[in-house]
């Protein structure tokens, strides 16, 4: 009798203990990554996972510029996939736009896929074309039919900018980038916590391509890492419900953009520690399906150690990918 009682009892302890387990294990073990992508136009490739990097920081020249040579090596050095060129005022980033087209051919001989990340009107528009977002589009739809390793267009804070990026003017934007160069994406920037309301009509309606997270929000610090996980579980979810709302046969990617130098309203700068912490947590939301690839902010790319916290977590991905991640 005894026998018969302790088995149940048994069973049910260890089916309790291998539960927690796997939810334990999930959070960390590969899935097979969805498709993802491809929105604003039939030609419109799903996304691959993104390595990225973003902005000149630490690899400018004497006189402001863009650095190329230098830029691209560092690059390589991290085993970046992506990198986003800032172009903004010419107070700020000279000849940002004239870098950008400097730039197209040496990245396509690199093989590393090239992003324009304009300024929203929020800010200073960017220069030389200012708040004609319709004619950047095209304008980088014709270097990208010269250069196909141009990916698309990224526009920053754009959540605050949605009475100017209505779908209607996201969809004329692409509309008239396809015309030249098909295969254009358009993604965007938006803050955890602030993407409903303001994204969902552009989501529902496919207007955009992706969308790009920086991790900030609520903590406002270069410190907590610990967020970022159930956070990208989150907007993972948010965002499968808008696109099945909406219809869409596919998800939308998200990418992660941790902090590699300091945000102005975080009480501390960043360190190296905290670039590679964020990076692992990221590529850990990347495996379980959530997000659908990294990147960095305006990291220094001048200090080594910053370069060595970076390439840590690229590396390791792209030299020994999970069996079924794409690559």
């Amino acid at each position: 009798m005894r026998f018969t009682t302790t088995i149940p009892s048994l069973l049910c302890i260890l089916g309790c203990v291998l539960r927690a387990q796997s939810a334990e294990d999930t959070s960390s073990v590969s899935v097979p990554h969805p498709v993802r992508g491809g929105f604003t136009g039939l030609e419109v490739p799903a996304a691959p996972i993104m390595l990225g990097d973003y902005c000149l920081t630490g690899v400018r020249t004497a006189g402001g510029r863009t650095d190329v040579p230098k830029l691209i090596a560092t690059l390589k050095e991290m085993r970046v996939s992506d990198y986003m060129h800032l172009v903004w005022k010419e107070k700020s980033y000279p000849h940002a736009w004239d870098d950008f087209r400097a730039m197209a051919p040496e990245f396509q001989k690199a093989g590393i896929r090239l992003w324009l990340y304009l300024t929203p009107p929020s800010e200073t528009p960017p220069e030389p074309f200012g708040k004609d977002y319709v004619r950047w589009a095209r304008e980088c739809a014709t270097l990208a039919k010269q250069y196909p390793i141009i990916q698309g267009l990224a526009l920053d804070d754009f959540n605050g900018n949605v009475r100017t990026f209505t779908p209607d003017y996201c969809r004329q934007m692409m509309v008239g980038a396809h015309s030249i160069a098909p295969k254009l994406s358009l993604f965007v920037v938006c803050y955890y916590g602030y993407a409903d309301p303001f994204l969902a009509p552009h989501v529902r309606a496919g207007a955009i391509d992706g969308i790009i997270w920086p991790y900030f929000h609520p903590h406002k610090d270069h410190v907590n890492t610990t967020n970022l996980f159930p956070q990208a579980a989150k907007y993972r979810s948010w965002l499968d419900k808008q696109t099945k709302l909406g219809g869409l046969p596919r998800s939308m990617p998200l990418i992660v953009m941790v902090y590699g130098s300091k945000m102005a309203k975080a009480p501390q700068a960043c360190t190296p520690a905290y670039v590679q912490a964020c990076l692992k947590e990221g590529l850990r939301a990347v495996r379980a399906g959530y997000a659908d690839g990294v990147m960095t902010y305006c990291l220094l790319k001048d200090r080594p150690e910053f370069v060595e916290a970076v390439k840590q977590n690229y590396a390791g991905w792209k030299d020994k990918p999970p069996a079924d991640a794409p690559h």
